[in-house]
């Protein structure tokens, strides 16, 4: 015989019953059938829990759609530049893709853009800066500033000078680098992120408000704060942005270059609405969207939409 607790349901006190060994044993088993079929549920949630979140990862991306933009405005001249590298190179070195904007309030505008984009273009397809995506955005950028400074001469440095902000997709990962206010953002879900900072006098002024150098509404509403304050043309440039890593790419994101053209003339919600379809049809929407506007004083507006393709 064995001895356990039970209820007494006249007293409501424990007391110890008799119960044959082989009630004892069955009463055991049962507890230990009861434990393992819990472990057992565990480990079967466990694993339904990582498959659902293995397919709510999207694939990798496989390919690349294109969407250009190049307009000249109610501009004289144009001064935009912009390019994508040959689709043939993607195996071996990726996609570039490059915007530049020649600076209106300098001569020659659209020489030094025009410069630009052929030096990035040359030095991409010639493989400066070897295998690695982020060295060869450094030398692809050094080969530019020196082509572009060559060109102007000694005497023609800041006389004429351009934007450049160049985007390398290369398999699922996104590198770029910017000179100037020209912006490469990405859309992703119905959001619009920035992902480069701007070289504009506004930063500055920014920094000597909140070192005390000078009020805070005077460096908010200063008329010079978008003066550029590094640009290809300077010669020796005082700054260039880059991540400081590689974005991870999914199926569905778009990656948008865009002159202060584009991003000045439309709202953040007008960019994104753009940016739902397809980068092709994407374009046409920005195109139809800044026309709309009718300003007359419309700057040159350029963009190249990049997509990625996948399943999700």
């Amino acid at each position: 015989m064995s001895e356990q607790l039970a209820l007494d349901q006249t007293s409501g006190l424990l007391k110890s019953i008799s119960l044959p060994v082989w009630a004892a044993a069955l009463s055991a088993l049962l507890l230990l059938l009861l434990a393992a079929a819990g472990i057992i549920l565990l480990v079967m949630l466990r694993r339904a829990c990582r498959r659902a979140a293995a397919k709510s990862v999207p694939d990798r991306v496989s390919g690349y759609a294109v969407g250009k933009l190049h307009s000249q405005g109610a501009r004289e001249a144009q001064q935009d530049c912009f390019a994508v590298s040959d689709q043939t190179l993607i195996p071996r070195r990726g996609l570039l893709a490059v915007v530049a904007d020649g600076m209106g309030g300098l001569a020659d505008g659209d020489r030094a853009s025009a410069a630009a984009v052929q030096a990035a273009l040359d030095a991409f397809a010639a493989g400066a800066g070897g295998e690695d995506p982020e060295a060869a955005l450094l030398a692809i950028a050094r080969q530019t500033v020196r082509q572009v400074n060559e060109q102007l001469g000694s005497e023609g440095l800041r006389k004429s000078g351009s934007t450049l902000a160049m985007a390398l997709l290369r398999e699922d990962k996104l590198y770029f680098l910017t000179v100037g206010d020209s912006r490469i953002c990405l859309y992703r879900q119905g959001v619009l992120y920035q992902l480069n900072r701007e070289h504009v006098y506004r930063r500055e002024l920014a920094l000597r408000a909140v070192n005390g150098e000078m009020p805070l509404e005077a460096a908010l509403n200063d008329e010079k704060g978008g003066a550029l304050t590094s640009f290809v043309g300077m010669g020796a440039l005082k700054g260039i942005d880059m991540p400081a890593a590689p974005l991870t790419l999914f199926p569905g994101d778009r990656v948008i270059l865009m002159s202060d053209g584009v991003y000045n003339a439309l709202s953040e919600q007008e960019l994104s609405g753009a940016l739902e379809s397809e980068p092709e049809e994407a374009v046409r929407v920005l195109e139809a969207a800044v026309k709309e506007k009718g300003f007359a004083d419309q700057d040159n507006f350029t963009a190249v939409v990049l997509g990625c393709r996948g399943e999700r």
